[in-house]
């Protein structure tokens, strides 16, 4: 985990060195951090359904050059034999770091509905499975930017390559492998008062064009594509949120959806709707 957090810490902050705002005044730095407790019902990643409480520590923020989002989440955090995660990996990290490219060049990149534009990364790690060698350690590298969309507001606009050093032992291992078109979004629906408020909010990622596809296991039970999006309406008050998301995947983490791939003769459960309820404290 060292060695890739490293590597993938150097590029982002060799592509942020030495750079400077056009104009510090027009950003507003800020940073923010919330604990989440959820509870997720059908959730989807691997080849098979699970439920789950969990934490999350959730965390973002600007400065200057650097637009920051990223969590951690603690898996089974009640220990509870109910759980599909007990006794099974413990935590997944996801940070999303961007650099504007605006600052780099020291120009206005501005037209129209696109506001600004970034060199965009996203750094996913999973710790193996007990009794297994290998987790999760992946890398997204592209364009970002944030474009004004009708209705919804500024919304976060990615698109990526995709760099997989571990997938639980898979094919793709070690090599560029995909891409990735993403968008985030976070909508104020009602204001009931200077602090409280109803939001949507969400994201949606596609991956497509993998070549996972070299045995023919990954012949049989893998795709070259997946699909997740969350929907969420979320209650916001100055030190607390609560909310409630609807997720669907399609094909999750490139499985196929309705086989058999094992002798227990499990069905892969991999699309569908997930159900997240969280209640979190604001830092």
């Amino acid at each position: 985990m060292k060695k890739f957090i490293l590597k993938a810490t150097t590029l982002v902050l060799l592509l942020g060195a030495n750079i400077f705002a056009k104009d510090i005044g027009s950003i507003s730095n800020s940073n923010w951090e919330t604990l989440h407790l959820y509870h997720g019902e059908n959730q989807r990643g691997g080849p098979f359904a699970f439920n789950d409480t969990y934490a999350e520590f959730e965390f973002g923020g600007r400065y200057e050059w650097l637009d920051l989002y990223g969590y951690i989440d603690f898996l089974d955090v009640l220990n509870s034999e109910a759980s599909d995660k007990h006794k099974d990996n413990n935590y997944f990290v996801d940070i999303e770091p961007r650099i504007s490219i605006d600052y780099l060049l020291n120009k206005d990149l501005s037209y129209g509905a696109l506001k600004e534009l970034f060199f965009a990364f996203d750094i996913y790690y999973s710790d193996p499975s007990p009794g297994t060698q290998k987790g999760l350690k992946v890398l997204w590298m592209g364009i970002g930017s944030d474009i004004d969309i009708p209705w919804l507001g500024k919304s976060g606009v990615d698109f990526y390559t995709r760099y997989i050093e571990e997938n639980y032992g898979a094919s793709n291992e070690n090599s560029f492998d995909g891409y990735v078109a993403h968008i985030n979004w976070f909508k104020q629906l009602y204001k009931f008062s200077d602090s409280r408020f109803l939001s949507f909010q969400g994201y949606m990622d596609y991956e497509f064009g993998s070549n996972l596809d070299k045995t023919q296991f990954e012949k049989d039970y893998r795709t070259s594509d997946s699909l997740q999006a969350y929907l969420g309406l979320w209650l916001h008050d100055k030190k607390w949120v609560a909310g409630y998301g609807l997720k669907a995947y399609k094909d999750m983490t490139q499985w196929k959806d309705g086989q058999v791939p094992f002798n227990d003769g499990k069905k892969t459960d991999t699309t569908g709707f997930g159900h997240y309820f969280n209640l979190g404290y604001k830092f």
